[in-house]
């Protein structure tokens, strides 16, 4: 299960943190007065959800930090069972299903009191406690909601386990069979005690008059047939990939948009998929923090990327008729663009700073001869070209050619992968020449200068942890979280591309950027960007 991530939070009056957790938007109209039976630790704490409630929390019951971190996974982990029971609606559960629930409440009993039951005089008084609860508490006169009132009293903290542990919300009929059928478990679990009790162990048949447990299928689902979400991912890139124009990191993305909402939905079956699911998975990422940095997921990235690979495979689907619609179509994400608070591109003091950096890097223990190379000459092929970080991590020694005196380097999807897949030509500034890249590139042997292929021969693992390796290289010197580390060179490269004059069609040649005639889009000869590539002032480093 892919929990939500959420922190320990700490209150002033008590040393105790606590679970803390936002009730989802699409949950909030639903969910007042349901009964949450909460799993911390070994016990099951009860709350009941009021209409002015917007947050789940709950002491953790810990000072442990490591018993923190599980007691979050334990309760994030029913909560999402129950958030997602909320979203079905209050669950009907039949008799098969009551009987297995109520056998898992015996097994756990005995399997934690068999060993040692302790007196037969204690489970004497069980007995006659139990029955004490069946026959109304000694009323006189009883009345069913008095019974019912009374087993609730005795049993219904078993039935809150049971259901704590499948994150289900049910209706007050299906609770009043489970109870019932609890009764029936803990007589059978007390009589077995207490004969462990007196030293017999004879073995009893109560385990396999339990069923297992399995969800209740509509005729609708017992009858359509199953198409996984999965499955349509790969339908629509085997007939979109490479053939049909998208980049493999688009379908990267899309991947794991599908694996995290295959994860939230429980299942892989893209045939069961609601609107309200999307929705719900939507509200949740919006509310999920990232690993890598500790904040939110972005709207933007939710949006963009995951909300827009869900409604693209869906919608071949429904266009390949293997499922009845998008269940995704019109689900988007309302967000507010970031203040621009500076320039895109490094300033000339940054650009200069992390120049420095890289030229007086030395090899780290562990660290490659490749990443040192990385460290030492992407930064200032990016400075000197405005060109994107991986397009130049996938240079290969061959990808310097020469056009008469100047020297170039072909871009090209040959190599790995280039947006749009088209190939084009930068040429080498002078001060690249005269800071030794030529020696550099020359005394490599042939193949990627700053990637390694694995046993397969492919290189997307390597490809993508240079990028991350250089992001990190950057982040060393050049702080501000307002300056992307590695596009900051693009940006700046088209900055100062204007200051000096260099012409606008030539320049976007020179950066891949799509122009409007079709002399931007199929150029020729190197030597006249060679001519503008000159204009560029040189880094005094």
């Amino acid at each position: 299960m892919l929990f939500r991530l959420v922190r320990p939070m700490r209150r002033k009056d008590t040393s105790f943190p606590h679970f803390v957790q936002r009730i989802p938007a699409d949950i909030l109209p639903k969910i007042s007065g349901t009964k949450l039976s909460i799993p911390v630790g070994d016990e099951i704490v009860a709350r009941t959800v009021t209409s002015k409630a917007r947050v789940v929390k709950v002491s953790l019951g810990t000072r442990d930090p490591n018993d923190a971190k599980i007691r979050q996974a334990q309760i994030a982990g029913y909560l999402e069972g129950v958030w997602k029971s909320v979203r079905k609606g209050p669950q009907k559960l039949t008799l098969k299903q009551a009987v297995s629930l109520a056998g898992e409440v015996y097994k756990a009993w005995v399997s934690v009191l068999e060993d040692d039951p302790g007196s037969p005089a204690i489970w004497k008084r069980v007995r006659e406690a139990d029955e004490f609860a069946r026959q109304g508490n000694g009323l006189m006169i009883m009345t069913p909601a008095m019974q019912q009132k009374g087993l609730e009293n005795r049993f219904g903290a078993f039935v809150d386990v049971a259901l704590s542990k499948r994150g289900l919300v049910v209706d007050e009929d299906s609770r009043g069979k489970l109870l019932q059928q609890v009764v029936v478990a803990m007589e059978l679990a007390t009589e077995k005690l207490q004969r462990h009790s007196f030293g017999d162990y004879t073995p009893d048949n109560n385990e396999t008059r339990f069923p297992d447990w399995q969800e209740q299928k509509t005729i609708e689902e017992k009858s359509s047939p199953q198409v996984s979400i999965t499955e349509l991912l790969e339908g629509w890139w085997k007939e979109a990939g490479r053939a049909g124009g998208r980049s493999l990191s688009t379908y990267e993305s899309y991947n794991k948009a599908t694996r995290y909402f295959v994860e939230f939905l429980g299942h892989n079956d893209a045939s069961k998929v609601k609107p309200r699911d999307v929705v719900g998975y939507k509200d949740k990422r919006l509310s999920d923090v990232s690993p890598r940095t500790g904040k939110p997921i972005s709207a933007k990235t939710i949006k963009d990327s995951e909300l827009a690979g869900l409604k693209t495979i869906f919608k071949w689907g429904a266009g390949q008729h293997l499922i009845p619609g998008n269940p995704a179509e019109g689900i988007t994400v309302a967000y507010k663009k970031p203040k621009l608070t500076r320039s895109k591109g490094f300033t000339e003091a940054e650009a200069l700073t992390l120049l420095r950096h890289s030229v007086n890097h030395k090899s780290q223990v562990n660290e490659t001869e490749r990443l040192a190379n990385a460290k030492r000459w992407v930064p200032w092929i990016c400075a000197y070209t405005g060109a994107r970080v991986g397009e130049i991590v996938q240079l290969r020694k061959e990808d310097l050619i020469k056009h008469d005196q100047h020297y170039a380097l072909l871009i090209t999807p040959e190599a790995h992968t280039v947006k749009d897949d088209e190939y084009r030509e930068i040429p080498v500034h002078p001060h690249l020449i005269e800071t030794g890249f030529l020696d550099f590139v020359q005394s490599q042997t042939d193949g990627y200068l700053f990637l390694k292929a694995n046993a397969q021969g492919e290189i997307r693992g390597s490809w993508n942890s240079a990028k991350n390796r250089l992001r990190e290289f950057a982040r060393q010197v050049v702080t501000d979280p307002a300056v992307k580390p590695n596009h900051g060179w693009r940006h700046r490269f088209i900055t100062v591309a204007r200051e000096c004059g260099m012409a606008q069609e030539l320049r976007r040649m020179i950066t891949g950027h799509t122009g409007t005639g079709v002399d931007e889009r199929e150029y020729g000869d190197p030597a006249g960007l060679y001519r503008e590539i000159c204009k560029f002032p040189t880094y005094k480093v």
